[in-house]
């Protein structure tokens, strides 16, 4: 049974795979996705969080994507960045005897059976990375200002990094 346990473990994290581009679940534990708020006419504040198989380009691509969405959205053609950054939340798991990521727990040896006699009683633990990134934006109409590094053209962003993005699977 044990083995079996450990065999299910390992197939379920092999599967993990990064962060779809999609709306957010608030309700969720730890939300991936994107999120938007608007904070007043032309200005928003939009995120984007990724899983632990999910890199920090990834997810500032995304977020940026989200941008051009709602810029278009909104009837503009361009945005500009006002804020913006990504954020990085670490967490160290345990890995048994090549076995993991397992949340690390006291009395993890009794609690699970593993121990000297089984193998497994190798512990070392490992770094997980989540990234997120977030900025504010002013949405704009009509041509983007030529002289701002920070505005964006909308359409443009869109042809350019929407191929790079990781759609939900339908179905």
């Amino acid at each position: 049974m044990r083995r079996a346990l450990v065999i299910f473990a390992l197939f379920l994290a092999a599967c993990a795979e990064p962060t779809a581009y999609a709306p957010a679940d608030p309700e969720a534990r730890a939300p991936e996705g994107y999120t938007e708020l608007k904070i007043e006419p032309g200005r928003w504040r939009v995120a984007f969080a990724g899983n632990s198989v999910t890199g920090r380009e990834a997810v500032e691509i995304a977020m940026l994507h989200r941008a051009a969405e709602i810029a278009l959205r909104e009837g503009g053609d361009w945005f500009r960045i006002v804020d913006e950054g990504t954020d990085e939340t670490v967490r160290e798991v345990a890995v048994v005897g090549g076995f993991g990521p397992w949340p690390y727990r006291s009395r993890f040896d009794r609690r699970f059976g593993f121990g000297p006699g089984y193998g497994l009683d190798t512990i070392e633990t490992r770094r997980i990375s989540r990234f997120s990134a977030h900025a504010e934006i002013i949405v704009g109409a009509g041509e983007k200002p030529a002289e701002d590094p920070l505005a964006y053209d909308a359409r443009a962003v869109m042809a350019e990094i929407g191929p790079r993005l990781s759609r939900a699977r339908e179905g």
